[in-house]
């Protein structure tokens, strides 16, 4: 149940303070334990990846940025790569151009 800006919990009753700023929450894989994010970026032509599995969307984001302009991140979802959703594109953009 949302109250005011942040979010309740309904064990404690409490408002959680990392969701009270307003800032739209990365979206978690779709099932925590077979799905993670990745790292890619291209180097000399050819495709390379991090292959971590990156639990959170920003967190592969930032294992990609270092590699240079040609970076990406993509998401593995029961072992088999996919194209990220809409609106985690958007938060790694944002994140793109922020850094």
């Amino acid at each position: 149940m949302l109250l005011g800006e942040g979010r309740q919990s309904l064990r404690t009753g409490r408002v959680s303070p990392s969701r009270s700023r307003g800032k739209p929450q990365p979206p978690a894989p779709q099932d925590p334990h077979n799905a993670y994010y990745e790292a890619g970026w291209t180097d000399s032509w050819s495709h390379r990846r991090c292959l971590h599995e990156h639990r959170k969307l920003l967190e592969a984001a930032a294992c990609a940025a270092p590699h240079g302009a040609g970076w990406y991140v993509f998401a593995v979802d029961d072992g088999n790569p996919r194209q990220l959703k809409a609106a985690e594109d958007e938060i790694v953009n944002e994140f793109r151009f922020k850094h």
